[in-house]
């Protein structure tokens, strides 16, 4: 999988939005001057079990490793990134175990530079998932963790050839997931995907790829 320094900062992002949801479910709890007392929310089977779905928006970066006579050079691109996403979930004693499908946009293709293939250009522009998700709900808070295939694009042109591939490869995620009035739910998610590991000849120059994704998501759903 290609090199991930720069993503060693992720976890204290993903703190930070989850560190925005909850304060501001606990301020949409809070009673209002002049007005009826705030009415608890519902039991917890109720808040999640059922169908769902959403919207999410949030920051995308592909990671490639392009390896061609003996020279490896890493191209790293940032995008803003944007889906759809649904699923079902069950509640089983008292944990949620749920499934979930997702369409997104995760960027587009970065250009460069390699000391063998010369200019070249690489990246991802959409994936697919199936997920299945574990979470454990604490009131109207539920933390949870997910894993299942993603099939993602990719592209690498290079010596004046292109090479594109669909390829299926796990992903893996957890996040935070804030339940709302009138069924309506806010979350943070953070999932990591393996995208291709191939190996392509570009005018009589064999490269090998090697591409993953990592996507912070902030999304709104509502349950039926």
């Amino acid at each position: 999988m290609p090199n991930t320094r720069n993503w060693l900062v992720k976890p204290f992002v993903l703190c930070a939005a989850l560190a925005v949801l909850v304060g501001g479910a606990k301020a949409a709890d809070m009673p209002v001057a002049g007005g009826n007392d705030f009415v608890p929310m519902a039991p917890a089977g109720s808040i999640w079990a059922g169908p769902y779905l959403g919207f999410e928006a949030g920051g995308s970066q592909t990671v490639t490793d392009v390896k061609a006579g003996g020279q490896k050079k890493d191209y790293s691109r940032f995008d803003a990134a944007f889906g759809v996403f649904g699923g079902y979930n069950w509640e089983v004693s008292r944990v949620i175990l749920g499934v979930e499908g997702a369409a997104t946009y995760i960027g587009d293709r970065k250009k460069g530079h390699h000391p063998v293939l010369g200019t070249i250009e690489t990246g991802s522009k959409w994936a697919v998932s199936t997920k299945a998700r574990v979470g454990l709900p604490i009131n109207n808070f539920m933390p949870y963790l997910s894993f299942g295939l993603a099939a993602t694009d990719h592209s690498l042109k290079a010596n004046g050839q292109t090479k594109n591939s669909v390829n299926i490869a796990p992903v893996f995620g957890a996040g935070l997931e804030v339940a709302m009035r009138d069924k309506w739910r806010l979350r943070a998610d953070y999932s990591l995907s393996g995208i291709t590991d191939s190996k392509d000849r570009y005018n009589g120059v064999e490269a090998r790829r090697t591409a993953a994704n990592h996507r912070l998501m902030l999304g709104i759903s509502r349950g039926f």
